[in-house]
């Protein structure tokens, strides 16, 4: 099956990173689109009293390193590919299924962070949502231990 649309959730770490160079190489290959992802969660850091008075400054500023963070991956694609970023907000789960469905993806492939099993289960793992939700094949890019 040839893949014509590409999901590529985006954190900032160096894996997502590895992900998205991937993701390119496959996009050569089946001639596809790229959708590049960052999702600005911000639900944690706005309950702090510390920060309850400047909470638009913090939007921008996540906003702001999502689109930098964007604008690296794209820098990366060559001109044969047709690539578009996009910075989102919401939960990151739910927003990476969302968009895949919302843009037609008929892949994602992102990076883990390796977590392991109890780090996971307590933090819980974007990735292992996405792979047991998503409508589509899901490729992980799995983190090497030392480089997380």
């Amino acid at each position: 099956m040839g893949y014509k649309r590409i999901l590529v959730p985006m954190d900032g770490s160096k894996n997502s990173m590895k992900a998205a160079k991937w993701a390119i190489n496959l996009a050569q290959v089946c001639e596809a689109e790229l959708e590049f992802l960052y999702v600005v969660n911000l639900k944690g850091e706005l309950l702090r009293p510390t920060v309850l008075d400047r909470h638009t400054s913090i939007l921008e500023d996540a906003i702001d390193l999502g689109k930098r963070l964007l604008d690296t991956a794209l820098d990366l694609v060559p001109a044969s590919i047709q690539a578009r970023g996009h910075c989102i907000s919401g939960d990151a789960n739910e927003a990476i299924i969302k968009e895949a469905q919302a843009l037609s993806c008929d892949m994602i492939v992102m990076g883990s962070r390796g977590l392991g099993a109890i780090h996971a289960a307590i933090l819980g793992s974007v990735s292992g949502y996405v792979l047991e939700h998503a409508k589509c094949p899901v490729v992980m890019i799995k983190a090497k231990q030392k480089e997380e």
